[in-house]
């Protein structure tokens, strides 16, 4: 089973065969684009356990072998996928309203959030046929919605370019 990393510097753990202490614990490890780095170097920790700060410089599914003594004992595998980083980095930046015009059928999450965010914030305006989204000045109809009632059922179209 392949162990889930993000790109950049991570340690990796090695278990020594029945925790032998001493030894010389070696790897080398294939990229994404199967290329082999150096031969790298584990440091022991203690009991048996080793590690090595490994730099994954882009995203796929990396592999080593891995030697004891060299002898070679073991095989692992990596995927590396975008950084926990980016990700919060994606979600905690500011990101501008969406602007004037028809929302779009099938957008990322986030331009999803934009709308959710700019139809809870910005001024909307009611009449007895429509709906409209203000930009966050207030000033212009951004994204309008036809409506009706009939008495018994309320019904609002898909909002649209504002008019």
């Amino acid at each position: 089973m392949p162990t889930y990393y993000g790109a950049g510097t991570h340690r990796l753990i090695y278990k020594a065969v029945s925790f032998t202490t001493g030894l010389t614990v070696t790897g080398y490890i294939w990229n994404a684009a199967l290329t082999k780095s150096a031969l790298q170097t584990f440091t022991e920790v203690s009991d048996g356990l080793y590690y090595l700060d490994y730099n994954f410089a882009a995203t796929g599914t990396y592999f080593g072998k891995f030697y004891e003594g060299g002898s070679a004992t073991v095989s692992g595998s990596f995927i590396v996928e975008s950084s926990l980083s980016d990700i919060l980095s994606l979600l905690d930046d500011a990101r501008s309203e969406p602007g004037d015009g028809v929302p779009p059928v099938n957008p990322d999450a986030m331009t999803k959030i934009d709308y959710l965010y700019k139809f809870l914030r910005n001024k909307i305006e009611t009449t007895d046929t429509r709906i409209h989204i203000y930009d966050d000045g207030g000033t212009n109809k951004d994204q309008s919605s036809v409506i009706s009632d009939d008495g018994t059922t309320f019904t609002r179209g898909e909002f649209g370019a504002g008019d």
